[in-house]
């Protein structure tokens, strides 16, 4: 049987090959949420009055004035609320029809769910410690 000499492979009692550092890695900013805890006081509260919801074809979170109409919400409020909505604090409520502009929509409120409920009441508990 002949012996083959693979240059990728050493022997097992042979030197050890030679040990490459890798260059050092540049840490950037820390990714995630970098808003203010504040903001998330507020949301929690106007989704608790019903003054956020999702246009019903597009899925875009909109603010709700008290006189019909709706604008789209700022993205990090948005950003906010879709959290909220993925971990289960928040749902859809009941339906309403609103004026984006001069076209009415479709709209479907936002609502706390009981553990939205008890967050809400530790951030507002909080609120006077900050």
């Amino acid at each position: 049987m002949a012996r083959r000499s693979d240059p990728g492979q050493f022997d097992l009692f042979g030197d050890a090959p030679e040990v490459v550092t890798a260059p050092p890695v540049e840490r950037g900013t820390p990714a995630g949420y970098g808003g203010q805890p504040d903001v998330l006081v507020h949301v929690l509260d106007d989704v608790h009055d019903g003054r956020y919801g999702e246009i019903d074809p597009t899925g875009r979170v909109v603010r709700l004035d008290g006189d019909g109409h709706c604008r789209h919400a700022d993205d990090d409020v948005t950003t906010i609320v879709e959290h909220l909505v993925s971990q289960r604090f928040a749902e859809q409520g009941e339906f309403t029809s609103q004026l984006q502009g001069v076209i009415r929509r479709k709209v479907y409120k936002f609502k706390l769910t009981s553990a939205g409920r008890k967050i809400r009441t530790r951030w507002f508990h909080l609120r006077g410690v900050r």
